[in-house]
């Protein structure tokens, strides 16, 4: 997961957060033997699987109430790609995920990036990840010499799907690389060693990595995370990063909660308007209050006051969410603000703060929703970088 880098040391989940991110960023030595990427099995989703098609039809409810649906629109033909890495999901007992794609990673694929199928083909490979089991404070942690194993057995599975993607999918298209907490410190570690000054840059659209840490040096843009590769700031640049934690603006962190990264910045890009300032969210939440965490979501409250029956799987509040960057002592985060007028029929809150022992966790704040609450915002800016690379070639 994320929350990384803060000097608290009373919270024992983020101990053991602290434990696992130790353990993902361990470089391998000898990478163990990957899956095998040839075999559909080794996939959540890719084009043609037909185990990731889902009705992902929306109801777009105004401040009046009233909801018109939505219907999602597949696109038959895009000259992108999206290659997503999956979040911390699977249940498995032991510390790293054993193969073979469960509920939790098709739920992570239909939640967090499915909707993109409107901007780019979906390749989001299995890989053998550390467990959610392997988090919880029961969990008898193993010495770090094993964690690095597990780590490296991780690691290879990504640059293996990569590799076949590159040398059997991706024929000269531009990509998009999307990785989500322990999937987005996947996904670094991909473009350090694929990507960052190498060939493939030059047909990268954008690195899409919330819930994880990517830094820059103080006052400046690249030799950070990444030496080659900067923060987006405009919607058609390309070849750029963006990263955000997204929190509730009425959170405040307690004192001690305080990156620990000297000489560098933490980066914090807005998907609603990566210039600067605050943007207009374009969320797809579950009807139903579904996450990629259903054990550490709240039930959702209904969407109108009204209670009025949803038919579809998703929900867009529309133009109720704003978002802003907010950089302090505490670190940068993606603070999200319901905009909500006296006559609103809407009830004016959505379920989705990381729960412990039944309360929010504010350190954690919307971990769980960092890529619904922008989903329409990074279809529109995959667009524009799309429409910008291709106007660019010879």
């Amino acid at each position: 997961m994320r929350r990384l880098g803060y000097r608290r040391k009373s919270a024992p989940l983020l101990a053991g957060l602290a434990a696992l991110s130790f353990a993902v960023q361990a470089r391998a030595q000898a990478a163990p033997a990957p899956l095998d990427y040839t075999l559909t099995a080794n996939w959540v989703c890719r084009p043609g699987s037909q185990s990731c098609q889902w009705n992902l039809d929306a109801t777009r409810i105004g401040g009046d109430g009233v909801g018109h649906v939505e219907p999602f629109l597949k696109a038959q033909k895009t000259p992108a790609d999206c290659f997503y890495l999956y979040p911390t999901v699977s249940q498995d007992p032991g510390l790293i995920a054993a193969p073979g794609v469960t509920e939790a990673e098709l739920r992570a694929v239909r939640q967090q990036v499915a909707r993109l199928g409107r901007v780019c083909r979906i390749y989001a490979p299995f890989h053998r990840q550390f467990t959610a089991t392997s988090m919880r404070p029961d969990f008898a942690k193993p010495e770090r010499s094993v964690y690095r194993a597990a780590g490296r057995i991780g690691e290879a599975d990504v640059l293996a799907a990569w590799d076949h993607y590159m040398a059997h999918d991706n024929k000269g298209r531009p990509f998009v690389i999307i990785g989500h907490s322990q999937g987005a410190n996947r996904a670094i570690d991909l473009i350090k060693a694929r990507i960052d000054g190498k060939p493939a840059q030059s047909r990268l659209l954008s690195a899409i990595l919330p819930g994880a840490f990517v830094m820059v040096p103080s006052g400046g843009q690249v030799g950070g995370t990444f030496k080659n590769i900067p923060p987006c700031r405009d919607a058609r640049q390309t070849s750029c990063f963006m990263a955000f934690n997204a929190i509730r603006e009425e959170t405040r962190l307690a004192e001690d909660v305080r990156p620990d990264f000297p000489g560098s910045d933490l980066v914090c890009t807005n998907p609603a308007n990566l210039a600067g300032g605050s943007g207009v969210l374009e969320p797809y939440l579950s009807t139903t209050g579904e996450t990629i965490l259903p054990e550490l979501t709240a039930e959702q409250k209904p969407w109108t006051v009204n209670n009025d029956a949803i038919k579809t799987p998703f929900v867009n509040l529309s133009g109720m969410l704003s978002a802003r960057c907010r950089v302090d002592v505490h670190g940068a985060f993606l603070v999200v603000g319901i905009n909500r007028e006296p006559k609103d029929k809407r009830p004016g809150d959505f379920t989705g703060d990381w729960l412990a022992d039944g309360r929010p966790l504010d350190v954690m704040g919307l971990h769980i929703l960092d890529l619904n609450l922008v989903a329409g915002n990074l279809a529109d800016v995959i667009r524009t970088q799309t429409e910008a690379r291709q106007a660019a070639k010879p």
